[in-house]
């Protein structure tokens, strides 16, 4: 009995063992990517007491359920846009004050006429934006955005954050609409990602672990025999 406990311990720790398939991983190649564009994104802010009629004026025009937030381009060719909303005042007096914050994406990516413009800010936040062939900036999601990528069966988002407690990831599938459709979640906030050579889509995930979204649309657990993959502290 003892002898067939002892077989099945080993049995079960070879199962274990085995449960991430090796593969050659390569490295990013920004050339294969003609779409897309990156940036150093940034995020500069302007409180200001002037403007407060004309920016309700101008909410008022919009759905009431959806956020008091007013969005204008300010660079096309970069993805750059204003985001205006309503907060108190800095110093807690009563009242309303309007901030315009000026984003630069961290990387744009285009389809067709249309642009999608993602950032990632960390624990401070990021939002993935639509700008249109009109120049209207129309906000999908408030994500932290770590890439975009175009697979066989439609563009794909990966995002996620790590910040004290918290470390989650997530994979999204882009619809005609531009709306978002959660595919997957991943063991951890997305740290670096890249197209294989045969397609599939290699994400590596905070502190450590990898896996591939393949072209066929499923998911496995991986580990890189190419090269080694060095986690860095998160941000």
């Amino acid at each position: 009995m003892k002898y067939l406990i002892f077989i099945l311990f080993l049995y079960s720790f070879s199962l274990s063992a085995n449960i991430f398939q090796d593969i050659s991983c390569g490295e990013y190649d920004a050339s294969i990517y003609p779409s897309k564009t990156e940036f150093k994104g940034s995020v500069e802010s302007e409180i200001t007491e002037i403007g407060i009629k004309e920016f309700f004026d101008e909410v008022d025009k919009f759905d009431p359920s959806e956020p008091q937030w007013i969005f204008t381009l300010v660079d096309r060719e970069t993805g750059k846009y204003k985001k205006s909303f309503p907060r108190k005042p800095p110093n807690n007096d009563s009242g309303v004050v309007i901030e315009h914050q000026i984003i630069q994406p961290h990387l744009i990516y285009r389809v067709g006429d249309n642009i999608l413009a993602g950032s990632n800010n960390g624990e401070f936040g990021g939002s993935l934006v639509l700008i249109d062939k009109n120049n209207k900036v129309t906000l999908i999601e408030e994500m932290n955005i770590e890439d975009i990528y175009e697979m066989p069966f439609g563009l794909v988002i990966t995002s996620g954050l790590a910040h004290m407690s918290w470390n989650y990831g997530d994979i999204h599938l882009v619809n005609k609409n531009f709306k978002l459709e959660k595919l997957y979640s991943l063991v951890g906030m997305p740290q670096s990602s890249w197209l294989l050579e045969n397609g599939d889509l290699l994400i590596n995930s905070y502190p450590s672990g990898s896996q591939v979204l393949t072209k066929s649309g499923y998911m496995k657990r991986v580990q890189c025999i190419a090269n080694t993959y060095e986690p860095s502290a998160s941000q």
